[in-house]
């Protein structure tokens, strides 16, 4: 019973896009950064214990699983662009708070709670640009199996 209300909570848009707001104002002060580091895998860990996710065994698996543990009314944020032998490219339409600010360090901080969500099942994240600093509306990102290497990519916070 607790565990089907819990879900029900993590997977609404609305409590979603306050978390992501206090996280993010949170995550632009390096005072925060154990605060935002222990919260987004906390969070990660409760949504795959009340989801039980599969676990794929091919890119564009892992880029559906990744959007089915976003919130459930607000999918149409979340979109699979493409998918190649070995990396699935997505991006995130949601407003950020962090947008326009700069601060790309933020991001990779805040973005933690999908790389934890993409380990849970065998995968990788990488933020390839973040609406922090590419003004752009949308967030683009990259996912792997998590023993594939990704030397290739180029994360927006060491860009």
């Amino acid at each position: 019973m607790f565990k089907d209300k819990l879900k029900i909570l993590l997977h609404k848009q609305r409590i979603f896009v306050f978390v992501l707001n206090i996280l993010g104002a949170l995550s632009r002060h390096s005072v925060f950064d154990d605060i935002v580091q222990k919260s987004t895998l906390i969070l990660a860990k409760l949504n795959v214990s009340v989801i039980d996710p599969k676990f794929p065994t091919d890119v564009m698996g892992l880029a559906q699983q990744w959007k089915a543990m976003m919130p459930a009314d607000g999918q149409e944020f979340f979109k699979i662009t493409s998918v190649t032998k070995d990396t699935a490219y997505t991006e995130i339409h949601l407003h950020c708070p962090l947008r326009d600010s700069g601060n790309v360090r933020a991001c990779y901080k805040l973005m933690n709670y999908d790389r934890q969500l993409m380990k849970s099942i065998g995968g990788q994240l990488i933020v390839l640009t973040s609406q922090s600093n590419s003004g752009q509306s949308f967030c683009q990102l990259a996912i792997r199996k998590s023993n594939q290497p990704t030397t290739d990519l180029t994360p927006a916070h060491k860009a």
